[in-house]
């Protein structure tokens, strides 16, 4: 189920025609996880009033109740194709909401943790999550996470030739992320026509204000002075810009 945690009302309705009211915490186009307190029990048939767009009337099944902490789950049962369409929405605009409002965050892939760590600090200084793997593998899935505000990503260069067909995807799917290959001290050529198309090559070590331009990052956020540090409580490291 979507972990979208919008607190969309429900009403839900027992056959015996108590009712009572819970906010949804996870939904999907197949059932949903609700919080309230009217005591159901698992297999029970009930009807659920959803306050989306506008309201939504769909028959569920309890299948797990957990009255300690008052959630229950439900699966939806015959739901219509306007229905389905009308909670796809509902998800969608859900996620738009939790994107619009999330930092931006940049993709580091990279099997050194010393250096993605270095990244992922420099990156703090200017409000910039960090998101490190440490294979190419990763990249699709963790981009298909539509909740994170991703702007950019990182890889490594010394994935050589893998980094192509990877390259590839990004240009063609995301086209809205800033492509970074980041190198060591030696330059490997990649041969592939996608890394003509990159915004930015750099080299370890890189200095801080390159990296920002790399990815599109306002330079203005820099910080650079130590008494800016001192009050971040950042590692100081040596300057290089």
């Amino acid at each position: 189920m979507a972990n979208q945690r919008d607190h969309v009302a429900v009403t839900v309705v027992r056959s015996t025609k108590e009712t009572g009211a819970f906010a949804i915490r996870d939904l999907s186009p197949g059932g949903a996880r609700l919080v309230g307190a009217l005591d159901v029990f698992e297999g029970e048939h009930v009807q659920l009033q959803i306050e989306l767009d506008e309201v939504l009337e769909v028959l569920a099944d309890v299948t797990h109740v957990d009255r300690q902490r008052r959630v229950i789950e439900v699966v939806f049962r015959g739901l219509t194709d306007e229905g389905l369409a009308q909670i796809e929405r509902s998800i969608a605009d859900m996620i738009d909401r939790v994107r619009a409002t999330a930092p931006p965050a940049v993709l580091i892939a990279h099997p050194t943790v010393d250096v993605s760590s270095a990244l992922e600090r420099d990156l703090a200084r200017v409000g910039v999550a960090a998101h490190v793997i440490a294979t190419l593998d990763e990249i699709a899935d963790q981009l298909a996470d539509k909740a994170i505000n991703f702007v950019g990503v990182i890889a490594a260069g010394s994935f050589g030739e893998a980094l192509g067909p990877v390259l590839e995807q990004l240009e063609s799917k995301h086209a809205g992320l800033r492509r970074v290959i980041l190198f060591g001290e030696q330059l490997d050529k990649i041969d592939h026509p996608a890394t003509n198309r990159v915004d930015a090559v750099l080299r370890t070590p890189w200095r801080f204000k390159g990296l920002a331009r790399a990815l599109g990052l306002p330079l203005d956020d820099v910080v650079t002075t130590y008494d800016q540090l001192v009050a971040l409580q950042m590692p100081i490291g040596k300057k290089s810009d």
